[in-house]
């Protein structure tokens, strides 16, 4: 192979190491400079911004908690997933049985309500362990989204009228 046979080659490999070595050193900028996915999910709510709001150890506790009762939520869970499916095939049946649909709703609707009764008293008994300032951003992350936006503007409102 004479020097100019090599040429194009040589250009070749060279762009190749250039692109294989910026793809590498992109990755690893990603890789160090990611976030952990709890801080990364901005719009979280209920259960879950409670767990994140928690300091390490108690979010521990909580999960353990609520992995203890995995076992007795998963009737309750396939209970509600089955008369779901009940709904749709009721919804989907050529002619509708209402007495028929109307049972299957109330069979989800009695899943879900022990389903979230399960996880509340999860709930509670793990917030008796907790100090009163954990307690508060539990109730902050859990019930106060909505309500505090609520009382905000309430107190806006307050604010600008007039006082006789």
């Amino acid at each position: 192979m004479t020097v100019r046979s090599l040429k194009p080659w040589l250009l070749v490999s060279i762009l190749l190491n250039v692109f294989l070595i910026g793809g590498v050193a992109g990755g690893l900028y990603h890789w160090m400079a990611r976030v952990t996915p709890a801080e990364a999910v901005v719009n979280q709510h209920g259960l879950r911004q409670a767990i994140f709001k928690l300091p390490p150890e108690r979010r521990k506790e909580l999960r353990q908690l609520l992995r203890h009762n995995r076992a007795d939520s998963q009737p309750l869970i396939m209970a509600g997933r089955e008369a779901r499916m009940g709904v749709i095939k009721q919804l989907e049946a050529p002619t509708l049985d209402r007495d028929a649909l109307v049972t299957e709703l109330a069979r989800a609707r009695e899943a879900d309500t022990s389903l979230r009764a399960l996880v509340d008293a999860t709930l509670a008994q793990f917030a008796s362990t907790l100090p009163q300032d954990e307690r508060q951003r539990l109730v902050e992350a859990l019930y106060m989204r909505g309500q505090a936006k609520a009382k905000g503007k309430a107190v806006e409102a307050a604010g600008s009228q007039p006082r006789s």
